[in-house]
């Protein structure tokens, strides 16, 4: 394995890199060097090697449902029927190349439909750091009177997204998080990012996530959860619970005393009901439909098992 592509898993796994679109992007960019470079004299070989290295990602942030599908579609590829291992390289480089062009298509109408919910004089708040979000507000960028970024405890990533749109020419205050319903009431609406939609409609974002849609249900400031549709987690129509993630303790309290315990979940499972709508690049829906639409473009319907398949598969194999 090359130190770029375990550096790389590496990031993916102590959170350098935030955000389910760029997590995606650095584990594609990542499997595309290593296919590129990769030494295997057989396809076996070359078979297993991207198993692996699609299963050191996975295992890096099990959590991404749009990192999953990215790795499907590339496991996929590499399943091309051949017995010739330059073919089947330079096969799986080509779906790699043509996914990354149709997921940045994907972020720009993305940002078009979420700018075109802004109204002239809007203010706004997010949570957490989503560069889908960031797109949107670029994009409304006349529109927009002033965003509140929470920071986001316990690794401050609003503050990446307050310094990205601050850089940007965006007006933005930076509040704790505890602060975001006192801010509520002068805010117009809520965008935040997704990095999971599950069957019922309700998604998964950075913890905090639901305290902020409670609050705007209170308020009753329009809720938008901001996110490519390959973040629909079809396991989940199974079955399948979403995996909350639990960090580190010392990313909250590094020298906590020796009988304070910590809980330190990553993600919150946002119910539908707070959801006034998801807004991805087939469309903006709301949750309920969006789950239906998901269903009926995967054709979940005609399947007798699980969606994971190729990821099980390639379990099973790992030696």
């Amino acid at each position: 394995m090359g130190k770029e592509f375990e550096q790389t898993v590496k990031c993916i796994k102590g959170l350098k890199i935030q955000g389910s679109s760029n997590v995606r992007k650095a584990a594609v960019q990542a499997l595309k060097k290593s296919v590129s470079e990769s030494r295997a004299k057989t396809l076996i070989a070359f078979r297993r090697e991207l198993q692996r290295h699609c299963l050191e990602i996975l295992k890096a942030r099990p959590t991404e449902p749009e990192t999953r599908t990215a790795l499907r579609i590339i496991l996929k590829a590499g399943s091309l029927h051949s017995r010739d291992l330059q073919e089947v390289r330079h096969h799986v480089l080509s779906v790699i190349g043509n996914y990354e062009a149709d997921r940045k298509e994907a972020m720009e109408k993305i940002a078009l439909y979420g700018s075109r919910l802004i109204e002239k004089g809007d203010t706004l708040l997010t949570h957490c750091h989503s560069s889908t979000v960031e797109e949107i507000f670029k994009k409304a960028k006349r529109k927009i009177e002033m965003v509140y970024c929470t920071e986001t405890r316990p690794l401050f990533q609003g503050r990446i997204t307050a310094a990205n749109l601050a850089k940007a020419g965006i007006p933005v205050t930076l509040i704790v998080d505890s602060a975001a319903d006192k801010f509520m009431h002068p805010v117009d609406k809520v965008f935040v990012g997704c990095d999971a939609v599950l069957s019922n409609g309700s998604i998964v974002n950075k913890i905090g996530t639901t305290h902020i849609a409670m609050s705007a249900k209170k308020h009753h400031n329009p809720f938008f959860a901001c996110t490519s549709s390959h973040c629909f987690d079809p396991a989940t129509y199974f079955g399948f619970e979403e995996k909350i993630e639990e960090r580190d303790p010392e990313e909250v309290w590094k020298e906590r005393p020796k009988k304070v315990h910590i809980r330190n979940p990553a993600f919150d499972i946002v119910d539908a009901f707070y959801v006034q709508a998801i807004v991805s690049e087939i469309g903006v829906f709301d949750p309920e439909n969006f789950a239906m639409e998901m269903y009926h473009r995967l054709e979940l319907g005609a399947r007798q098992e699980p969606f994971m398949g190729l990821l099980d598969l390639a379990r099973k194999r790992m030696p």
